[in-house]
């Protein structure tokens, strides 16, 4: 039997039932370090290398033994550690998992923090952070791992430059060892210092945004240029036909005041959402709603259409020619608060194209191209001609197209009476690329 042994973080954390487990096993497997802070010797140990091979190794060693093989982990090995690893090569039957104490619940036991619905991510050679901005988009609690690149100093700057607010960072360095340190900053105290290389960030929710994020969202509440917002009507129809899935990438082009975006992203557990405007003032009335509803995980992107949807065939045409500085194009998109980012090269390609406006064949064909194969893709035209444009360009592209019409009455006072009166007819144009398509 394989046996995945948590040992927990420190020596009072282990079980002496493990111990005698370890102590007898014909094999004991792991990290270098881990086994030589066990004490393994030499001629009954497996140091892990490549996963793959380190999961070859033991089912080798395994079907000469019926002794028992005992792999070694930090705290629970199921919690972003080799047992999640391994069951990629295992049936969870042929192994037996024994947790133990994790970082991350010491770290909250030590700030008092309850973590049943702590959402926890590991940014261990990552730099996309959209799954944090999502929890920090739907959660209270999140408890991030982090490495040398993405140390708290540099996870809390790049929360700044997202412009979160309403959110506190816990810090637990070097736990259970002589240097252990906790700490609760702000996230700009968190920038501007330095931290132990071993470390767990907690970030905990300390203000509740003061517009719930949900659909239908009121339009009184949000920062808007008057007949700037695509109507509730309209948004709820278009949210239905692009069919978000919870991990969608969604790009909402010609975003206007953002409130696409917004409900978009109530939908998304794991994905993220791109909001393009053109206009400054209107950007900043995006970057501003997102504030308001705490939707962190809308990226505000202030560019032409065009230009933006050039930039991202550029990148993708480098990517795929492998080109080594692919992220470095000759145009860079000004992004949330004024400032150029670099830290993400690329924007992931999206899965729902969401057109407000802007509907040109030359806008049409450049989201076609960069669409996921299988994607949706809800366009808006109030104009015949628009109307004309994209039934024309997707005609030529082959692909099925819906069109719907919307025409909604909401009812108004009249004396002691109501009337009914409409609002301007909104055409939306529904596709889908062939997940064929390449």
């Amino acid at each position: 039997m394989i046996h995945v042994v948590g040992i927990g973080l420190c020596p009072e954390h282990h079980s002496p039932e493990l111990m005698r487990l370890v102590r007898s096993a014909a094999l004991v497997a792991g990290g270098r370090k881990i086994l030589d802070e066990m004490g393994i010797e030499k001629q009954r140990r497996l140091t892990l290398t490549s996963v793959a091979r380190f999961a070859a190794d033991l089912r080798s060693h395994a079907a000469k033994t019926t002794d028992d093989i005992c792999v070694l982990a930090d705290g629970d090995p199921l919690l972003f550690g080799i047992g999640a690893s391994l069951l990629r090569f295992f049936e969870p039957g042929e192994l037996t998992f024994h947790p133990n104490i994790s970082a991350l619940q010491a770290a909250c036991a030590r700030f008092g923090l309850p973590w049943h619905d702590c959402a926890a991510l590991s940014l261990h050679g990552r730099e996309d952070l959209t799954p944090l901005f999502a929890a920090l988009t739907h959660g209270r609690l999140a408890a991030l791992y982090t490495d040398a690149r993405m140390s708290p100093d540099t996870v809390a700057r790049l929360l700044l430059e997202r412009g979160v607010t309403g959110w506190r960072m816990h810090v637990a360095e070097a736990l259970c060892s002589p240097e252990e340190r906790l700490t609760t900053a702000t996230l700009t105290e968190a920038a501007q210092r330095s931290w132990h290389p071993l470390n767990v960030v907690v970030l905990e929710r300390t203000k509740t945004p003061p517009v719930a994020l949900a659909l239908g969202l009121d339009e009184v509440a949000l920062a808007r240029e008057d007949g700037l917002m695509t109507k509730q009507p309209v948004r709820a129809l278009a949210l239905s036909l692009l069919r978000l899935a919870p991990d969608s990438v969604l790009w909402d082009l010609g975003a206007g005041s953002g409130a696409v975006s917004l409900e978009a992203a109530r939908l998304l557990d794991r994905g993220s959402v791109v909001a393009v405007e053109r206009r400054a003032g209107r950007a900043e009335q995006v970057r501003d709603n997102v504030t308001r509803t705490g939707a962190w995980l809308v990226e505000v992107v202030q560019d032409q259409l065009a230009v933006f949807l050039e930039t991202r065939l550029e990148e993708r045409h480098n990517t795929t020619d492998d080109h080594p500085h692919a992220e470095h194009s000759s145009h860079r998109s000004q992004r949330s608060h004024g400032s150029y980012e670099t830290h993400s090269p690329h924007f992931p390609p999206p899965t729902h194209i969401f057109l407000g406006g802007g509907a040109a064949p030359d806008i049409l064909v450049a989201c076609a191209r960069l669409l996921r194969p299988g994607g949706r893709m809800v366009a808006a035209a109030v104009l015949l001609s628009t109307l004309e444009t994209v039934r024309a360009v997707i005609d030529e592209l082959g692909w099925p197209l819906t069109v719907h019409q919307l025409m909604h009455h909401a009812s108004a006072p009249l004396g002691a009476d109501l009337r009914l009166v409409p609002s301007n007819p909104v055409f939306l144009l529904e596709t889908q690329k062939p997940s064929s398509d390449t």
